[in-house]
């Protein structure tokens, strides 16, 4: 690459300015990527990374600010993908932290906007015992606790409360978990772009 990247504190702080935009901020970007990267369905770029613009994708030549913010972004995608293939042990999500506490809800909403994109292809793990290991993800906001009504709200609270020490672990097994329907949706999007 020939231009570099920003760092992701100042990718947060370019998208969400004084918070009056309508941007998400990294840690969101990273719970959308999580979503994606892992997830059973195969979601083309051009499909999620709108998400996170609000609208379309700024675009700017090569060194412009959009340039370098849609390119660092992506670079998290790539790095996140690659991580969770090759060296899983080695994946981290992107949390915020404030005054000292882990603040998950910010990376739970973008993992839910990442589920919702293609909510049928979730479908089956949403009725499955797999559903179980993505309850740290699930039990941060209202979106996915709605996804596990069988789960009393007192339970979700106690998950919720060591959430940061578990997602990561839930987002591998995801990966390894949606790893065939990932592949097989992946060609299917491939071979339907291909007869355009």
């Amino acid at each position: 690459m020939t231009q570099e990247l920003f760092t992701y504190d100042e990718v947060d702080e370019i998208l969400r300015l004084d918070g009056r935009n309508d941007f998400v901020g990294i840690s969101a970007i990273d719970g959308l990527i999580a979503a994606v990267a892992a997830g059973p369905a195969y979601i083309e770029q051009k499909v999620w990374l709108p998400h996170v613009f609000a609208g379309p994708i700024p675009e700017g030549a090569e060194g412009t600010l959009e340039h370098r913010l849609v390119q660092t972004i992506l670079h998290r995608h790539d790095e996140v993908a690659g991580v969770l293939a090759q060296k899983p042990d080695g994946y981290l999500p992107l949390f915020m932290n404030h005054e000292g506490s882990v603040i998950t809800e910010h990376w739970g909403i973008g993992f839910m906007m990442g589920l919702g994109m293609r909510s049928k292809a979730w479908g089956p793990i949403m009725i499955s015992g797999f559903r179980m290991t993505l309850a740290p993800i699930l039990a941060l906001n209202a979106i996915g606790r709605k996804l596990m009504p069988d789960v009393p709200d007192h339970k979700l609270d106690i998950i919720k409360a060591t959430a940061h020490t578990k997602i990561a672990d839930a987002v591998v097994a995801l990966y390894h978990h949606c790893l065939k329907d990932r592949s097989e949706s992946r060609r299917l999007v491939k071979l339907r772009a291909g007869r355009r």
